[in-house]
């Protein structure tokens, strides 16, 4: 294949390889987007569903915590109607007795009461205490939930670039190179097959003979200084004729079928 030739095939193979690359990006940027765009609304569905998991959780926490002081509601009645029914002192001052030790007996029934509703007390305490422990779990969880959810959508995907243009190879030099190649090789076969004809020489002085018989000349071409030694056609035409070639009406040897160098003298 030429070079000309080979420079346009190369440039139809880059212009579809940019082509396939073009598309291909289109194509994964398309589904990046997609994917991404998806990411957004499970995103968005994730905080919604954090912020009503929140929002439970404290609603939880605030009955559970009025559940409680509704019991010891309850039970403060009840300790306070057992202290009436049962109250010593109530009964002995009903009986009209008093004095020192009735006194005490009062402030001693007193004192158990204020200690149990002060317990009472504690116990909703520390039940407040567990609850917010437990929602400020809940709230810690939903918010790294809610992190890991954010962590997908936090860095929009960016197109990648598009690739290079490609560099296509000038045909017209690749057919100038073509056409030194095609000079090249005629200057060659030039050079191989040497013109030998008697026509194109003067001052033609016989100096040997080869071992095949043929003549061995000094010469120079007609109009040219520069002397050679080599053949004369006529005479390999006679002794070697598959080593003559006519080029332009005059005969050529082929020097690399007979026995004879051309040369400079």
């Amino acid at each position: 294949m030429c070079l000309g030739a080979q420079a346009r095939a190369a440039n139809e193979n880059a212009r579809r390889r940019y082509k396939y690359e073009n598309e291909r990006r289109e194509r994964n940027w398309m589904q990046t987007i997609s994917i991404y765009s998806a990411q957004k609304v499970k995103y968005q569905e994730d905080v919604e569903n954090a912020s009503l998991a929140q929002r439970y959780a404290y609603t939880e926490e605030q009955l559970e915590q009025q559940k409680a002081r509704d019991a010891v509601q309850i039970k403060y009645q009840e300790l306070y109607r057992e202290m009436v029914e049962n109250s010593d002192y109530g009964k002995l001052m009903s009986a009209g007795r008093t004095g020192q030790s009735i006194r005490r007996m009062n402030t001693m029934e007193l004192a158990k009461f204020g200690r149990d509703t002060t317990e009472l007390g504690r116990q909703v305490l520390v039940n407040d205490r567990e609850l917010a422990k437990q929602r400020a779990a809940t709230e810690a969880q939903l918010k790294g939930f809610k992190d890991q959810a954010f962590a997908k959508v936090a860095f929009q995907p960016i197109e990648t670039p598009a690739p290079p243009q490609p560099v296509m190879q000038s045909v017209g030099a690749a057919a100038f190179m073509d056409a030194l190649s095609i000079g090249s090789q005629v200057a060659g076969i030039v050079t191989a097959f040497p013109s030998s004809d008697r026509r194109l020489k003067e001052n033609i002085k016989k100096i040997g003979e080869s071992i095949s018989g043929l003549g061995i000349y000094t010469f120079n071409y007609i109009g040219k200084t520069t002397k050679y030694i080599g053949t004369m056609a006529d005479e390999v035409l006679k002794i070697k004729p598959e080593a003559v070639i006519v080029r332009d009406g005059f005969m050529a040897v082929n020097y690399g079928l007979i026995d004879v160098n051309f040369e400079v003298a």
